[in-house]
């Protein structure tokens, strides 16, 4: 038995071996047909006296590899005269085979306003599902317009020396003078003593009608443009809608990418409100998130307001009472103090949506959020509220007034108010206070970072004593499961010192691990340090970074039917694996064409586990002779739950239906001598109809599994 087992083993992988064998060259012969008529096709261009890009003379042009995926991912701005300036180029393999390629840029070494100082290359290879990061260094003439400029870049595969892919970089040149909020330095630095401010003007309007009908779909509409002075990157906008109203069929999140000092951005939600809601003007936030020019994660939050036609009826706001008031009566400039209370409907129905928020003078910053938005609260119902402020070093001594608000959402402006104070008493600079060196921002480079991928790791650091420098500083990153490894360096830094109040920034490159694990993964930082009189100091903070996997789903080749004809019934079946990490949430599978179906072709597999595999049946009638195009198309969602599309094209040659001439059988009597029965196309039509027959019945038991396997989960 032992032997018997051996040699079934050995068969099998041998037939597997083969087959992969006949895939790879037939994959190999289509490339080379491919490649060899674009070639022809540049050729011709060429006579024709077409341009070619600069840069790209002697390329050989063919269909660019979509799925190679290019992404800037770091240098943004310089300034004129700059020189060595890094730009960050993502290249990511989203195919099933490796790629080897030469990442270079296509500028010319003296001409332009962007010159490429020391001409290299590098000869990369990215397996399947494997991404790199390339780093181009560039120079900014003197004379460089202020304005955004672009860095052609392309990747020649080293095989036959076509375009790859390619792409550009972005690099905004600034003037080499102060923006608007610098406070001091002589403006030769693009970080050192500029103050980056971001600012935006926002509006919003609704379409087809100017208010939200409930029941029905209308579009929200949110315009922007970045009037600040830093370029904003990795921007998201969120919508934050009342309770009744949802974003319909969509996230309520969006990215829109890069927006440059000045531009503007646009984004539209399709937004539909309950049956039930009342009619009045209904609050909702929008938070524009984003990383500035120093990378460190910024956001604007604005409250607007949606006019809305309900079924219901606005709230009395009578009965509502703000009590329980606690606050210190006097805190030291510096220190953290938390305001509390209490808000009470003691009328005889509910208040429906109110906004509730507590409003200070300046020199009182909020540290926790101050505005609370509730949808109702009950008659004899109650809510308790905290706020937390910060009083700068600098706080003027006086009496600082807090007002506590509740307003309805409505806009009828009735409402409720209370006031409350705090005395801040300002001890002046000479006061002793502990030294504390922490982390006051961190950037990854996106929201999350990929398995096996490297990326840099941006950690702003403050020293928040306004009496001491911090000098001798020793930052230690520790991964405690070993997920992330340091990259080119240890996973230890010095900085010399850190003025009073002063910020530094300090970058590290690290690789996750191929096989980490899919969560948000946390990294010790642990700081030690001495202050000017050398008094030793440790701190410790915490970050976290959400790791991902990469989504792998591998569909095998279609393998055409030897013969279709028009009209009569045929099917193919298509096998497809997951060779990712990760589960395929809610797969499902269609196939579309020029071709009619006698059933519907989806097939919703579900959850699809890691290691699995499955198979995908389709039937089609061809309609005519000549080309039947059409494409298998899988879509699913990936771990972070965005979906994913993936589309198999195939075609099929369709023949007519074979005529034959043969005489028509005897009526009554059995073919007399010499006579001929058409047994070939009898035969033909026989074979067909068992193929059809065999691959409906085979069809329809793995449709009846399915729906058993969804009855029974």
């Amino acid at each position: 038995m032992k032997d018997t087992k051996s040699k079934s083993e050995i068969f099998a992988k041998d037939k597997i071996i083969q087959k992969t064998r006949k895939n790879l060259d037939t994959r190999n012969r289509s490339a080379t047909f491919v490649h060899r008529t674009l070639s022809i096709l540049l050729a011709l261009l060429l006579l024709a006296g077409l341009p070619v890009l600069p840069g790209m003379e002697g390329q050989v042009f063919a269909a660019e590899n979509t799925s190679v995926k290019l992404s800037q991912t770091g240098g943004d701005f310089a300034f004129p005269g700059d020189t060595n300036v890094a730009l960050t180029l993502r290249v990511e393999n989203r195919g099933n085979s490796p790629v080897t390629f030469q990442a270079k840029t296509s500028l010319s070494k003296d001409t332009g306003a962007i010159r490429e100082p020391n001409p290299s290359s590098a000869t990369v290879t990215l397996e399947a599902g494997a991404s790199t990061e390339l780093i181009f260094y560039v120079d900014v003439a003197r004379n460089a317009d202020i304005k955004t400029h672009s860095v052609p870049v392309i990747l020649v595969n080293k095989s036959d020396g076509s375009i790859l892919r390619s792409g550009s970089l972005e690099l905004q040149v600034i003037k080499k003078s102060l923006p608007p909020g610098v406070i001091g330095g002589d403006g030769d630095s693009p970080v050192s003593g500029i103050i980056y401010t971001p600012a935006l003007d926002l509006v919003h309007k609704l379409s087809p009608t100017d208010s939200i009908v409930s029941g029905s779909v209308t579009n929200l509409t949110l315009s922007f443009v970045n009037s600040g002075n830093t370029t904003m990157k990795n921007t998201i906008v969120t919508l934050g809608l009342p309770e009744g109203i949802t974003v319909s069929n969509g996230s309520n999140s969006l990215s829109v990418g890069y927006v440059t000092i000045g531009s503007s951005k646009t984004v539209t939600f399709p937004i539909i409100a309950d049956e039930d809601v009342n009619t009045k003007n209904y609050p909702f936030s929008v938070k524009i998130e984003f990383d500035d020019q120093n990378n460190e994660t910024r956001s604007i939050e604005q409250t607007l307001y949606l006019p809305v036609q309900g079924s219901g009826s606005a709230a009395s706001l009578s009965g509502l009472s703000i009590t329980n008031i606690s606050v210190p009566q006097q805190v030291l400039s510096g220190q953290d103090f938390t305001l509390s209370f209490k808000v009470t409907n003691t009328g005889s129905s509910g208040t429906g949506a109110v906004k509730v928020y507590a409003e200070v003078q300046d020199g009182l910053v909020n540290r926790t959020q101050n505005a609370f938005i509730e949808q109702n609260i009950p008659a004899g119902g109650s809510k308790s509220y905290s706020v937390t402020y910060f009083t700068k070093d600098s706080t003027p001594e006086t009496n600082y007034i807090i007002k506590l608000a509740v307003e309805s959402t409505s806009g009828s402006g009735e409402g409720v108010q209370q006031y409350t104070g705090v005395y801040v008493k300002n001890m002046g600079t000479d006061s002793i206070k502990t030294p504390l060196l922490m982390v006051s921002n961190y950037s990854y480079g996106g929201s999350y970072v990929q398995a096996g991928d490297e990326f840099r790791l941006d950690l702003g650091l403050q020293n928040t004593s306004s009496a001491h420098t911090l000098r001798n500083i020793k930052v230690t990153l520790d991964s405690p499961d070993g997920t992330f490894i340091p990259v080119r360096s240890s996973n230890s830094f010095f900085i010399d010192q850190v003025d009073k109040n002063g910020t530094v920034n300090q970058s590290m490159y690290l690789s996750v691990k191929p096989d980490a694990e899919q969560k948000t993964t946390s990294i010790n930082v642990s700081m030690s340090y001495e202050d000017t009189e050398g008094n030793a100091f440790t701190a410790t903070d915490v970050i976290s970074i959400p790791v991902m996997q990469d989504t792998r789903l591998i569909v095998d080749d279609i393998i055409t039917p030897p013969e279709l004809y028009v009209g009569m019934p045929n099917g193919v079946s298509v096998d497809f694996y997951n060779m990712g990490r990760t589960k395929l949430h809610n797969l499902r599978i269609n196939a579309e064409g020029d071709f009619d179906t006698m059933e519907s072709n989806s097939y919703y597999v579900g959850n699809m586990e890691p290691g699995t595999t499955d198979s995908y049946d389709f039937s089609f009638i061809p309609r005519e002779t000549g080309t039947m195009s059409g494409k298998i198309i899988f879509t699913y969602e990936d771990a972070s739950g965005h979906q994913q599309v993936y589309e198999k094209e195939f075609q099929f040659q369709i023949m007519d239906m074979p005529v034959w001439n043969e005489e028509p059988w005897p009526p009554e009597e059995m073919p007399t001598e010499g006579g001929s029965i058409p047994w070939l196309p009898i035969g033909i039509g026989t074979a067909v109809v068992i193929a059809a027959a065999i691959f409906f019945i085979r069809r329809h038991r793995k449709k009846k599994i399915n729906e058993e396997m969804e009855i029974n989960e």
